[in-house]
């Protein structure tokens, strides 16, 4: 078994020196060599009849660097990982500066000797909880008319369209009967169709024809000018009626009378209308249906505003617990542990990188200190609601429960996915667990100022992005 010599430079900075004796890897390298022989083909050599000197002279040095590579790296694990005697470090070991370079002479077996430096994680105690400090909780709150405009949309939605027998007006759709002209007269053969207009979608040359008219009323109108925004293709498949193939030469100008008129009326405020729009039971009057509203703002609002205060939270702590790293190290570590890192560009995103390592060390400490935990279910759960959420958060009919599970499994069978999704829901239960540390104070916002501090939040991400790659 190999032996490994430690030795503290400072408190972030470990020299870890490996020593594995011949006597460690020969009985595994003479193991290799054997089974290299039974299995290697050689052109002039029946499998498994080549001399052990050619398998020696052929596969013998990657064989004994394969071997002892492999004592190598498992005892490196045991004695980082050991649970008894955990070693809290940064990054993995890197070769030293002054490591020898070995020959792995089969002819010469000798004890190899590897150097190599670990950075340590700083030790600190977690300060800045215990409800001292006051956090900012933004609030949104709409204005008063964004408010009324709402429950006016809500009106509308719930609302009845039925015939009138009155003059046109705006929001009110219509419907006409077209008659294509040639000249002042019905063309020969020309297009008799029938179609809808809705009043607010029309040209303004329309309305002017149409708006306090009644039926009966005609005009003589330009068809392919009716609607504000068209194509002259549109207008011929669902104005005129024709297929796509038919490529006849149409008249611009149609006569066109009012057949019907049909108007949207607003739902009343009542007991049917509040049912519908906010659930049973749950309002009865205006006052209550705004205050509803109100209310579901700050819900839609809501992961917005807990994240902003969760941010805030992280950098007080941060702010209240300033470490030191081992920054040598983590240099030279993200430089040897991806080919796409250089020094000039590990040199430009260090701080983002330090500053994003400062919260994993001071999140693991919460996470522990709190001693929260997300289970396999929870998992579960997270990603059957997220397949939910694909179809509008409802459940169709056809997507039963085995279904659903089945989808699950295949999320579940992606690390990443999983992996993802714990520290999504361990951030969301810090989160809130992290309100209780501190005194809130809420803030009032408009929708528009929220997106206006969310926009500068992106922007500053954005301009200190990492120049570097992590390894996963």
């Amino acid at each position: 078994m190999a032996t490994i010599a430690r030795e503290n430079i400072d408190a972030l900075n470990v020299a870890l020196t490996v020593t594995v004796a011949k006597e460690d890897y020969l009985a595994d390298f003479q193991k290799e060599l054997k089974r290299y022989r039974q299995q290697a083909s050689l052109k002039g050599f029946r499998k498994g009849n080549i001399p052990m000197s050619v398998v020696r002279k052929m596969f013998g040095r990657s064989i004994l660097a394969e071997v002892v590579n492999k004592e190598l790296q498992d005892e490196m694990s045991k004695f980082l990982y050991d649970e008894d005697a955990a070693i809290d470090f940064l990054g993995q070991p890197i070769p030293s500066e002054d490591q020898d370079e070995f020959e792995f002479s089969v002819t010469n077996l000798v004890d190899y000797v590897f150097k190599f430096d670990l950075g340590l994680a700083p030790q600190f105690e977690l300060q800045g909880l215990g409800n001292e400090e006051t956090l900012e909780k933004l609030v949104v709150e709409p204005a008063g008319d964004k408010l009324d405009e709402e429950l006016m949309n809500l009106r509308r939605r719930f609302g009845v369209s039925e015939e009138v027998d009155d003059a046109v007006a705006e929001r009110d759709i219509i419907t006409l009967k077209a008659v294509e002209l040639d000249g002042d007269a019905p063309k020969e053969d020309g297009i008799n169709n029938e179609f809808t207009l809705f009043i607010e979608n029309i040209t303004d040359d329309a309305r002017a024809a149409f708006l306090g008219k009644r039926i009966g009323d005609s005009a003589v109108l330009d068809v392919f000018n009716l609607e504000a925004t068209t194509t002259v293709d549109l207008v011929r498949k669902y104005l005129l009626g024709l297929a796509e193939d038919d490529d006849r030469e149409i008249s611009e100008a149609f006569s066109l009378t009012i057949d019907k008129i049909s108007r949207h009326t607003l739902a009343e405020l009542n007991e049917d209308f509040f049912k519908q729009a906010f659930g049973e039971g749950d309002v009865s009057s205006e006052k209550e249906a705004l205050a509803k509203i109100q209310e579901d703002y700050h819900g839609y609002f809501k992961g917005q505003t807990n994240a902003l205060l969760f941010r805030s939270a992280q950098e007080f702590l941060m702010e209240k617990n300033t470490l030191e790293f081992p920054e040598t190290f983590l240099k030279r570590w993200l430089v040897t542990s991806n080919e796409k890192n250089t020094p000039e560009n590990v040199e430009a995103g260090f701080e983002g990188f330090v500053k994003g390592l400062q919260w994993t060390l001071i999140r693991e400490k919460l996470i522990k200190q709190f001693e929260l935990d997300v289970k396999a279910e929870e998992v579960r759960a997270s990603f059957a609601q997220q397949v939910m959420g694909y179809f509008g958060g409802q459940q169709p009919e056809w997507l039963g429960e085995e279904m659903i599970s089945g989808m699950v499994d295949r999320m579940m069978k992606e690390e990443k996915n999983v992996r993802d999704k714990f520290d999504e829901l361990m951030n969301d239960k810090l989160s809130v667990r992290l309100q209780e540390e501190f005194t809130l104070t809420d803030k009032v916002v408009s929708p528009e100022e929220l997106q206006e501090i969310v926009a500068k939040i992106q922007a500053e991400n954005e301009a200190q992005n990492l120049f570097l790659d992590e390894e996963e």
